[in-house]
């Protein structure tokens, strides 16, 4: 019998719960930086502060965040041994290779893909392509910054080019010129990447390592999860409104102020010269750029950043100076209920229907 902690209390810990072997784990407690959660329960389990760990005689703790990177740290900083830290996000994005799925899908429909879409997971989870006129293959991911967005479709271009991509919809938060993900808490996606695009941008930490970590990982899997059943957070199903109205309020302005927690001028300067050679890649194949940002609910827009906010109008304006490019800005829109998204800031798939819709009605093919 194994003995863990499951670090976080959110929507990765219910994934995590799933999945565990059951005849051959115990959660022993949840531990969460939360201090509004300490001494309360979850199923019958005592929420502990990271300070309370030495606590508990335990094997493994889980991550469950997809914070991995500050948590793993956090705990490493307080003398915790690797091998007994169960990072299950690096286990399950390495695990599905996303990206490489993704790319060899787009290879073996290469004849009949008219166009690409990149972006972060509002774009992800907010487009559904085979509602579009045209045939657009997702190539956006979740946490992916304009750095892969632009290496992405350069790398497609130059190497799978067939003459018949003439679209790239970008997918932008505006707080993407704020964002680089080979710095943030998610820079272990980095590694999604690397193997493919030999990229690793400002991250210090190769494929190699992320490699090796996963074959730690997996060896902990194999103890504590159970491979027999699928892991899903069911994003697709999740419904704003099925929350209270203080819990929607609390958590727009909490997920508002993460997003926004941003003060990164080099990286604003970067992205800005990335963001020029994207737009040039595609002026060089005649691929037509369509810029869009999407919708947020009322609960997050409210709480964002007014200075993020005009600053992104600010280096959006300069480039329609420079380049043509259509841009669509649903931030805001009021065609959007709280039943149609997943979270504060994401659409769920009824959303991503009717958005999708919206969307093939308003570009300009």
């Amino acid at each position: 019998m194994y003995n863990i902690l499951i670090f976080g209390t959110g929507s990765t810990a219910d994934v995590i719960e799933e999945v565990l072997k059951y005849d051959n784990v115990n959660i022993l407690a949840y531990v969460d930086n939360d201090i509004s959660k300490w001494n309360k329960f979850r199923k019958g389990k005592k929420i502990i502060s990271p300070s309370s760990i030495s606590d508990f005689d335990y094997d493994y703790i889980v991550i469950a965040s997809q914070y991995n990177e500050t948590i793993y740290s956090q705990l490493l900083n307080m003398n915790i041994s690797s091998n007994r830290i169960f990072q299950f996000y690096k286990y399950y994005i390495l695990l599905n290779d996303s990206f490489e799925k993704r790319l060899n899908g787009f290879i073996a429909n290469i004849n009949s893909v008219k166009g690409l879409l990149t972006g972060i997971s509002y774009a992800e989870t907010g487009v559904i392509p085979g509602l579009l006129s045209k045939n657009i293959y997702k190539f956006s991911l979740a946490s992916q910054d304009i750095f892969y967005d632009y290496k992405i479709v350069e790398y497609i271009l130059n190497n799978y080019n067939n003459n018949k991509i003439r679209y790239v919809i970008i997918g932008l938060s505006y707080y993407s010129f704020q964002y680089d993900l080979s710095l943030s808490a998610m820079r272990y996606k980095v590694s999604l990447y690397y193997n493919i695009l030999k990229e690793s941008h400002n991250c210090n930490y190769m494929y190699l390592y992320y490699q090796n970590q996963f074959d730690e990982n997996k060896l902990i899997a194999e103890r504590l999860i159970n491979r027999d059943k699928k892991i899903d957070f069911k994003w697709n199903s999740k419904k704003l409104s099925d929350l209270n109205l203080e819990d929607r309020i609390e958590l727009g302005k909490r997920q508002a102020n993460i997003d926004c927690n941003k003060n990164y001028p080099e990286t604003v300067k970067e992205n800005i010269k990335i963001f020029r050679n994207y737009l040039e890649l595609l002026r060089v194949y005649e691929v037509k750029p369509i810029v869009v940002v999407f919708p947020a609910s009322k609960y997050y827009t409210k709480y964002f950043s007014k200075k993020i906010e005009e600053e992104f109008y600010s280096i959006i304006d300069k480039f329609k100076n420079e380049y043509e490019f259509q841009y669509l800005d649903y931030f805001r829109s009021n065609l959007f209920k709280d039943e149609d998204f997943r979270d504060v800031s994401h659409l769920n798939k009824k959303g991503a229907e009717k958005f999708t819709k919206i969307l093939d009605k308003d570009i300009n093919w």
